[in-house]
């Protein structure tokens, strides 16, 4: 008979939003078990899937991370700032139609955030929880089934072993098996379309500016990377599902022809410097995003494309909120908490659900009214400093105080 193990806060999922959760919450001497079916937690290459993408942190998630993990490392070696957005309107012959231009000057502040790989920021992030003695890993171990009762949950894994906790954090993506298991439906918006990124070498500096460019299908943007010698940028491509799977059958050198067709030219000829990588246009929301004795957070409560930098920043709202409803309570998983979760964390995600679809819903629609109400918005908010204020806010979560990792910028 497998042994019965006892924490106080069990979390299903060792991606970022795992490891994020796990050492937030791993104070006040509280025992931390983190289970993933995939992940080994090793520092080794072997341990770590190539993962070639990138995030961008906004300043508000940056400040919260900086609570429970040093920063300056990570984004002095490998983060890169972004300062400026650019936005152009694609005309019908491959012509710049339109350009407006947003500027973290607009809101008082030096960047919007950092743009970190993510490959680097989950080395960071398993590094410091492993460090931790309040933390343990169960290396490729998933969760099987759960059982919540007034007072605990019972967690069964993969391996036959069985955990009962007093919080169960389902943080296992948007298939996850917590959600599942607590019998939660979600609601779903199927778009057609999808998404195709990989990492480009191009000429032209962006310096700490990134672009979007839209047209019909959706928009394509081009984010900088770090490095100075040599200009690298991550391409997100947003396109039907019938155009996205037609790139990803092309070499680099034809999908490259294309980007660069694409991008208007504005950073010069691309070269794909990576493997590309597909994924699907949909929306995901959980219908609720705690239950008894358990809690939804990142992919499994939402899943949103990468449209704005709203996923992984939606997350650490998540993770801050859970943090400060158990900060009040003797009780990690008690029905108080619970309630102040959802009550806390269910309408700025519905919110981010419908806004998002609604923005991509104007990038990716050719009908003549929907674009020209893409473009005359962008044009507005560009030219309204009380308005561009507004938004660049809400899209970037930001409390009103400026967060600085350091005093010295890359």
């Amino acid at each position: 008979m497998h042994k019965k193990n006892y924490c106080d806060i069990f979390v299903s999922g060792g991606g970022l939003a795992g490891l994020m959760i796990s050492l937030a919450l791993a104070g006040k001497s509280r025992k931390i078990i983190c289970c993933d079916l995939h992940w080994d937690f090793s520092l080794e290459p072997s341990g770590l899937p190539q993962d070639q993408r990138v995030t961008a942190l906004f300043n508000s998630s940056l400040e919260f991370l900086a609570s429970f993990i040093p920063l300056e490392s990570l984004l002095s070696s490998y983060g890169k700032r972004l300062a400026e957005i650019e936005v152009l309107e694609a005309g019908k012959k491959g012509e710049i139609e339109q350009s407006s231009s947003f500027k973290s000057l607009a809101i008082g502040k030096d960047e919007f955030g950092w743009v970190i790989p993510n490959d680097k920021f989950r080395e960071d992030l398993v590094s410091q929880a492993a460090q931790n003695p309040n933390i343990t890993f169960l290396p490729k171990i998933g969760v099987q089934n759960v059982f919540t009762r007034t007072n605990e949950a019972y967690v069964l894994l993969t391996n036959g072993s069985r955990v009962v906790t007093k919080l169960l954090v389902g943080a296992d993506g948007k298939t996850s098996q917590v959600r599942k298991s607590l019998k939660i439906n979600t609601n779903q918006i199927s778009p057609l379309q999808g998404g195709i990124s990989f990492n480009v070498k191009h000429p032209i500096p962006l310096i700490h500016k990134s672009v979007e460019i839209y047209k019909s299908g959706g928009p394509f943007t081009i984010i900088p990377l770090p490095g100075e010698n040599e200009h690298y940028s991550n391409i997100i491509w947003m396109d039907t599902i019938s155009q996205i799977e037609a790139f990803s059958k092309l070499g680099n050198s034809a999908l490259a022809s294309e980007a660069t067709k694409r991008s208007l030219g504005v950073v010069g000829n691309l070269s794909i410097v990576s493997s590309s990588v597909n994924w699907s246009g949909s929306y995901q929301m959980a219908n609720q995003l705690s239950h008894e004795r358990s809690v939804l957070i990142a992919e499994a409560a939402h899943n949103l494309p990468p449209l704005g930098a709203q996923g992984l920043n939606l997350t650490i709202g998540d993770i801050k909120a859970l943090q400060d409803c158990i900060s009040k309570a003797a009780d990690p998983g008690s029905p108080q908490v619970l309630k102040d979760y959802g009550r806390a964390r269910y309408f700025p995600t519905l919110l981010k659900f419908v806004g998002t679809n609604f923005h991509n819903l104007l990038s990716f629609s050719n009908i003549v009214p929907l674009r020209s109400m893409r473009k005359e918005g962008a044009k507005l908010f560009s030219t309204n400093e009380r308005l561009q204020k507004s938004l660049l806010k809400f899209g970037l979560g930001e409390d009103i105080f400026p967060f600085k990792p350091f005093s010295k910028t890359y």
